[in-house]
């Protein structure tokens, strides 16, 4: 009730306000045009203009909306029927008030009393109609150009929507190629040592499990702290160092307080597998993988060194998951996350680069 009350203050004080400026404007108008400069009929132009100003200006402005704002809601033709029957009614209503205010001030005689309210009704009405149509016109327009733009909006969500839900279906298709791959060459190494040392290989299966329970649980999250991802590698890398004994060295250079950033899930793993496969198992002496992590500026750089013969890329098979690491990270990070592969010191470095982000307890 207050805030209809507001709204009719506003437009009533809209209303007194257009209705002086008009019948100001109409008013030096006529008195030019009929009077010339005779500044003696001035005040009966002002009169007769304010007069008519007042009250066609009184009634529309404060009726119409009102009754448009309800009458809208009919069924057609029953909506523009009556609004149609309301402006001629206003029309008729308010000649008659005006008629009988020029009367009463003087301003007008009983003879043109019919002449001038059939006249002015007719003209009012036929002025009020084109107001009205123009307003309707206005109103479509507006409302059109509205929902054209929900719809674009809607559009926008619904692609930016459809593209994250492919995102993701792409990103847990690929985070599942990773593990079948790793956990086959997983258990290639722990069954070459079951016949021969089915002490360790019992001890392998163990580490394996614990290993498989923290990379299972990975594949339910986007990201892990950097720790339990390293965690990881060791694991691996033990089970590794089973098979090929001394043949393979490793060593691991961080620092504490990267150890809660943020990392995808099976992301170091597949580099320290793919040193063990080119620089490692091929030579009878073996070789040593370095892996450290480091941040620079906004960065997190992680760099796994071998110091095997080297690798280019396009040696690496797709099933080495080098390929779905690199589409893992442009899924998450976009252009913000890299993985290259160089020589460096004689042997070969792979380098991830990516935003640095700190892990959250609830961090899906």
């Amino acid at each position: 009730m207050m805030r209809y009350s507001h709204t009719l203050r506003l437009r009533l004080l809209w209303v007194i306000g257009l209705n002086a400026g008009a019948g100001l404007l109409i008013a030096i108008v006529t008195w030019w045009s009929q009077s010339g400069w005779n500044f003696h009929l001035l005040p009966l132009h002002l009169a007769d203009s304010f007069i008519h100003s007042a009250i066609y200006g009184t009634s529309f402005g404060l009726a119409m909306p009102y009754l448009a704002e309800r009458l809208a809601t009919l069924k057609a033709p029953w909506n523009w029927t009556s609004i149609i029957a309301s402006l001629a009614a206003i029309a008729i209503v308010g000649s008659v008030v005006v008629e009988l205010c020029l009367l009463a001030s003087g301003l007008a005689t009983p003879a043109r009393f019919w002449p001038e309210l059939g006249y002015k009704s007719a003209s009012v009405f036929l002025i009020a109609l084109i107001v009205a149509l123009c307003i309707w016109a206005y109103e479509v327009v507006r409302n059109q150009i509205r929902d054209t733009h929900l719809e674009l909006r809607t559009q926008q969500f619904d692609k930016e929507r459809a593209l994250k839900l492919l995102s993701e279906a792409r990103f847990n298709s690929l985070q599942s190629r990773l593990h079948p791959h790793f956990l086959f060459n997983t258990l290639n190494g722990i069954s070459s040592l079951i016949t021969e040392n089915p002490e360790l290989a019992e001890q392998l299966i163990q580490r394996l499990s614990a290993l498989l329970r923290v990379s299972l649980d990975g594949r339910e999250r986007t990201y892990i702290a950097l720790k339990e991802e390293l965690n990881l590698v060791l694991d691996y890398v033990e089970i590794e160092r089973a098979r090929l004994g001394e043949r393979l060295s490793f060593s691991l250079s961080t620092a504490r307080e990267l150890d809660h950033l943020a990392i995808p899930p099976m992301s170091l793993q597949p580099l320290v597998e793919n040193s063990i496969a080119y620089a490692i198992s091929p030579r009878l002496e073996g070789g040593h993988i370095k892996l450290w992590a480091r941040r620079q500026a906004d960065k997190l750089i992680i760099s796994v060194w071998d110091n095997g013969p080297g690798f280019e890329e396009s040696q690496i098979s797709s099933g080495r998951s080098i390929d779905n690491l690199r589409s893992r990270l442009a899924l998450l990070f976009g252009d913000a996350a890299s993985l290259s592969i160089a020589p460096l010191d004689g042997g070969n470095v792979m380098i991830i680069s990516m935003p640095v982000m700190n892990i959250s307890p609830d961090q899906p």
